[in-house]
């Protein structure tokens, strides 16, 4: 079954993402984080499509019309973890070419954390996309919306209904959207784990009926510039000889 087939090919935002993969491939391999909610995998095959001559997808579950799609692709690995978990992505060996975000920061308690350890996976490029709000006069803005008081007015349909959760002060789990982050946010973030954003695009799909909330994508290259990075980053004691 083509990986189209299990898209909503009419959603602007959908077209975004399956743009971002076209321009970013083909590649010799990539790795994507969770792929399987609703759509079973079809990005992770889309880039098999476009030439990839392996992929695995990352997620903490997997759904049956997955399995049957790996038995009839050999090329298509899959491992089962939370990619937030520093011990389980250390199980996670190899490097990959491409790496493919879609809608994850969202759903990240350890925001920063997260992000470094799926990065640290992907050698040259990553295809970013999920729902962003616009740009703030503050510059790069990460929003944490559990608890927030302005949670009704940031609420992307207007009050909490439908498919669309935003967590509670006291349950800030993957299930609900905890973060709100501009565009100069993702780019500020990318920079700092050493990507450059090489393109980027925006679509204002209807599923919004906020106007401070759009969907937001981008294309971003890992470069050779010398990190000095918060993981290995730490104070040294003060260290005096007694008198």
């Amino acid at each position: 079954m083509p990986a189209e087939s299990r898209l909503a090919l009419e959603d602007p935002a959908v077209r975004l993402k399956l743009d971002l993969l076209e321009r970013a491939l083909p590649a010799r391999d990539a790795i994507v984080f969770g792929d399987m909610w609703v759509i079973e995998g079809a990005y992770s095959q889309r880039c098999l499509e476009l030439g990839c001559e392996r992929v695995t997808l990352v997620d903490s579950f997997e759904t049956p019309g997955f399995v049957e799609a790996r038995l009839a692709n050999p090329t298509l690995n899959f491992y089962k973890g939370d990619f937030s978990d520093a011990m389980f992505m250390e199980s996670v060996r190899e490097r990959y070419e491409v790496g493919v975000l879609y809608d994850i920061l969202l759903h990240q308690p350890p925001l920063l954390y997260s992000l470094h350890l799926m990065l640290s996976k992907v050698s040259g490029r990553i295809c970013f996309v999920q729902p962003m709000l616009r740009e703030s006069d503050d510059g790069a803005v990460a929003v944490y919306l559990p608890g927030n008081p302005a949670a009704e007015r940031l609420h992307p349909l207007g009050s909490e209904q439908g498919a669309i959760s935003l967590a509670s002060a006291r349950e800030s789990n993957p299930a609900h959207w905890i973060w709100g982050l501009t565009p100069a946010f993702a780019e500020a973030a990318l920079a700092g784990e050493g990507f450059e954003i090489t393109h980027q695009a925006q679509v204002h799909a209807p599923s919004f009926p906020n106007p401070r909330w759009i969907w937001w994508g981008c294309i971003a290259e890992r470069r050779d510039a010398e990190l000095v990075h918060w993981s290995r980053h730490y104070r040294e004691r003060d260290l005096r000889t007694a008198s």
